[in-house]
């Protein structure tokens, strides 16, 4: 019992480590006016398009949305335009082409749900999609009076296929028996089901149960694939006593595509399935307590989406997904962080969304805003007290002295001509405590010469110092290129012993790389060359930039 207790403690503290070293997201305002949204997503431009569950999708442009002019209205297939509408939508592939794009939604006066292929009205930079173009691809026909649980999601995989989420058809009430029909391990049955679809086909529906990709799904609100690698997300709203964000590996094709609902609950056993249970079912990637394991503090996770955008390094990696009980928004992260984010939230959180370059975006359904989820805003672990450069004869003397500094990963020197164009000349690691650095550029520029630092944490964000700069008392020779403009050849002057001396042509692809043999100059032959403009790169043993120059060649 003691080791037990001692074990639990540790890990409690283990985890409580874990949570103070998470990149915390934030969430700013970007868009209002919405009755409703529940899907974010893009047409493989820089566009977005929200849809509404009430049956309209509207386009925003510029961070403008035209409220008056929706990309489809559809509103006259709505039964009920507050929670029966429009579940989702996505984008073809070849959208750009075909002008493609799908709609699931309830159909009016029934519990079906339909997935149905629409068409844009012109060209690819369209606006407006043509509501009379509706192609019925699949129906699922979901039959509770009660709505029932009816999943409501689809994504396009990397292989191309359309793959569509489902729900169990049970009722979902507190504290009855989940599944009451054994519809998610029925494999006659569509429900509880991920199912995969070849859209190019003729008949993408055609013998639809053979195309049935996994089972043993409750209610996957919100499917995703990680746009780097192909993994497969999903968030599957529990029963009553456990939430799950479950995963499964793109390159994995020996585990049985099976996520155990309604044998299992989370990790825990919700009904005998008279089987071993860790070779008959993917285990969820993250569970947490749902609504009667938490006193009703918590309920119905929402998906998300991998974070693989460029604006905020710290998030990359990271998926990203929520709770619709509390709007609490969680992450489970590359360095084995899951659970929910202290005081992160949106007011009435219900999906997430991703654009083209992969931001992305949280979706408030009562409120009818969207909001973009950026980078955290704290500080580098690290505070940069002064910095000096101070010529030495033929050298230049950095300086530079840190406090509160912790758990940071290096700094990039940087050094310039013109301050505008840095190159890096050194990797210098964090000392890990208050520190006085100090770095030698034995190979600084004829001119005038300008630094910086480019000050790196673990996470990979950074921000850069003041720019600083010194001369150096040495009278060295100038590298220069002569003649220039050139016809067969050209010398460079200046050069030492073993520099090396790289040709780029007008694309920026190395053409000719070479090293000085002479103390004084090094010639270039330029007879095989196009007439053009060329960079030509002076670099010392160390690979060192010395010099960039521009050759015209006639």
């Amino acid at each position: 019992m003691k080791k037990k207790l001692l074990l639990f403690f540790v890990l409690q503290f283990f985890f409580s480590i874990i949570s103070f070293s998470q990149p915390i997201p934030v969430l700013q305002p970007y868009l209002s006016g919405f009755t409703r949204p529940v899907k974010v997503t893009h047409a493989y431009d820089s566009r977005l398009f929200i849809a509404e569950i009430g049956g309209k999708i509207k386009v925003v442009k510029n961070g403008i949305v035209d409220h008056n002019n929706p990309f489809l209205n559809i509103s006259s297939k709505m039964n009920d335009l507050d929670w029966a509408g429009i579940f989702s939508i996505v984008f073809d592939p070849n959208y750009q082409t075909n002008g493609y794009f799908y709609v699931m939604y309830v159909v009016k006066s029934k519990f079906e749900i339909n997935i149905s292929r629409f068409t844009r009205v012109g060209g690819s930079n369209s606006d407006l999609a043509d509501a009379s173009s509706e192609t019925l691809i699949l129906t699922i026909p979901y039959t509770d009076i009660l709505g029932g649980h009816r999943g409501g999601d689809m994504a396009f995989g990397k292989d191309n296929f359309l793959y569509i989420s489902t729900g169990d058809n049970g009722p979902g009430s507190r504290g009855v028996m989940g599944d009451p029909e054994l519809n998610s391990q029925n494999p006659n049955l569509l429900f509880g089901k991920i199912i995969r679809l070849d859209v190019n086909s003729a008949s993408p529906a055609d013998n639809i149960l053979q195309k049935i990709w996994a089972k043993g799904l409750r209610n996957p609100w919100r499917i995703s694939f990680d746009r780097e690698n192909g993994d497969f997300w999903y968030g599957d709203n529990g029963q009553d006593g456990w939430e799950e964000v479950n995963y499964l590996e793109a390159t994995d094709i020996t585990t049985p595509r099976n996520f155990g609902w309604d044998y299992m609950e989370g990790n825990a056993v919700y009904r005998n399935c008279n089987c071993t249970i860790s070779t008959s079912f993917i285990a969820p990637k993250f569970a947490y307590p749902g609504f009667t394991n938490n006193g009703g503090n918590s309920a119905s996770v929402m998906g998300g989406y991998i974070y693989r955008g460029t604006k905020y390094a710290s998030l990359k990696g990271s998926y990203i997904f929520g709770d619709y009980q509390t709007f609490k928004i969680g992450m489970i992260t590359p360095a084995g962080f899951s659970g929910f984010l202290t005081n992160v939230s949106y007011p009435s959180l219900v999906s997430f969304g991703e654009d083209n370059q992969g931001e992305l975006y949280a979706i408030s359904f009562y409120d009818g805003t969207i909001a973009q989820i950026t980078g955290p805003t704290t500080p580098l672990p690290v505070k940069l007290e002064n910095f000096t450069a101070k010529g030495n004869g033929c050298s230049i003397d950095l300086q530079w002295s840190t406090s509160l500094e912790s758990n940071f990963s290096h700094f990039e020197v940087e050094r310039s001509a013109d301050g505008k164009s840095f190159d890096k000349i050194k990797s210098i690691p964090a000392s890990g405590t208050d520190h006085l650095y100090r770095f030698t550029d034995k190979n600084s520029l004829a001119t005038n010469t300008l630094y910086r630092l480019k000050m790196l944490d673990n996470d990979e964000s950074y921000e850069f110092s003041r720019i600083v700069s010194a001369k150096t008392d040495c009278s060295k020779n100038d590298i220069s290129v002569f003649p220039n403009p050139a016809i067969d050849h050209v010398t460079i002057k200046g050069v030492e012993q073993g520099n090396k001396i790289d040709l780029y042509n007008s694309s920026g692809a190395l053409i000719l790389s070479q090293k000085s043999k002479s103390e004084v100059e090094t010639q270039i032959s330029l007879k095989n060359y196009l007439s053009g403009i060329y960079t030509i790169i002076v670099k010392d043993q160390n690979d060192v930039i010395l010099e960039k120059m521009k050759l015209v060649k006639e």
